[in-house]
């Protein structure tokens, strides 16, 4: 269809599946989130939207309640409402909360390509903003080196921006996270002062709490006390996420090596997800397990992306890279090369392996995988 060519960027359209069967002439342009009347607002899933096309039954209390909670929590996205029957009463509603646009389900194509384009064209450029890119650093075990990863690839991803940009790491490891400790910040705030803010939170906030551990790197520090793995609010962990991507050019996000409820909905926010791992058995085992879980739950294949880590300078290997590509039945994105001493020393020192040695295996390796991921994220974005 010539129209769905016109299409703005970013809609996502949030209804059950009866109704997104009706949108599948433009199902490249758009991006369909299945959803019950009754099931909860799936904020992870529409964090990066530009314009939500959702469902509502004016008669659900919890419908009502999505609208009101999507506003809130997305103040600069348009949202247009699908009415099974639209009349006066309840278009007045609608748009009293603060509802874009209205219609009809189920869908026609025609209706719904005018009302996005007619959506986007009234956004004001003050209301354009952009969104950081958000990349989801996973471990396969722990000790794979994840965060080590994590915040040479924030600096490279950052300074790789013309005139310089800033990236912020988000450490999720409740109990074990490393991120301040290994950029050297020792941070009076930590996460647990931004998910506990409330209506407080803001990019302000953001900002007293984010510690500078490189020139062009903040960090927003784990907890200073172990905490229950299940006790983040996602709802609260979203807002965190979006205010950090106003304000920075990149935001990664440092995860736990368990799985959690808030920690997988984190990886459906995400543009990407790096997974780290290496080359050994026990680590190529759970990598497959967590492969196989995340597509399971419906992360595309190819949003994720292997990181080999520690890679030894071998003539012989036990395990090659092409040996984990077959066992994962996913490809190898990069390696790392292993700099043992190098790194202990850098971290004991609080700095980057850069600021103590400026050429190595390593950070070469680094730039590389920073190159391939800026690269995927043109493709996605």
């Amino acid at each position: 269809m010539s129209q769905a060519m016109d299409l703005p960027q970013g809609v996502h359209i949030v209804a059950q599946s009866s109704y997104l069967s009706g949108v599948e002439a433009i199902k490249d342009d758009i991006t369909a989130v299945e959803c019950d009347i009754a099931d909860p607002l799936p904020l992870a899933k529409i964090a990066g939207a530009s314009i939500v096309v959702i469902e509502v039954d004016p008669t659900s209390h919890n419908s009502i309640e999505r609208v009101d909670r999507l506003k809130n929590e997305l103040p600069n996205v348009p949202i247009i409402a699908g009415l099974a029957k639209v009349d006066i009463a309840t278009s007045r509603q609608m748009l009293r909360r603060g509802v874009s646009d209205i219609v009809a389900l189920p869908f026609t194509i025609d209706e719904l390509v005018t009302a996005l384009v007619d959506t986007a064209a009234r956004i004001s450029p003050e209301e354009k903003v952009e969104l950081a890119p958000l990349i989801a650093v996973m471990k396969t075990l722990g000790g794979s080196g994840a965060t080590t990863v994590a915040t040479h690839l924030a600096a490279e991803l950052a300074s790789g921006l013309e005139g310089g940009g800033r990236a912020c790491v988000i450490d999720l490891d409740l109990q074990a996270g490393d991120v301040s400790s290994y950029l050297g910040c020792a941070p009076k705030l930590t996460l647990t002062d931004l998910l506990e803010a409330g209506e407080r939170l803001d990019e302000e906030l953001i900002q007293s709490v984010a510690c500078e551990g490189h020139r062009n790197v903040d960090v927003i520090a784990a907890p200073a006390e172990i905490v229950p793995i299940e006790s983040i609010d996602f709802d609260e962990l979203v807002r965190v996420i979006t205010h950090a991507r106003r304000r920075y050019d990149y935001v990664l996000i440092d995860l736990p090596a368990t799985l959690t409820n808030w920690s997988l909905s984190s990886i459906f926010a995400a543009d990407l997800t790096v997974m780290v791992g290496t080359l050994t058995v026990p680590s190529l085992r759970h990598a497959k397990r967590q492969l196989n879980f995340l597509m399971s739950m419906g992360i595309a294949r190819d949003t994720i992306h292997v990181v080999l880590n520690r890679i030894e300078k071998k003539l012989f290997k036990a395990i090659s890279t092409s040996d984990a590509e077959e066992a994962l039945k996913h490809p190898v994105l990069a390696q790392i090369s292993e700099e043992t001493t190098l790194l202990r020393t850098a971290q004991d020192q609080g700095q980057l392996i850069e600021e103590v040695q400026k050429r190595s295996r390593f950070r070469k390796d680094i730039v590389n995988l920073a190159d391939l991921l800026s690269d995927r994220l043109m493709e996605v974005q």
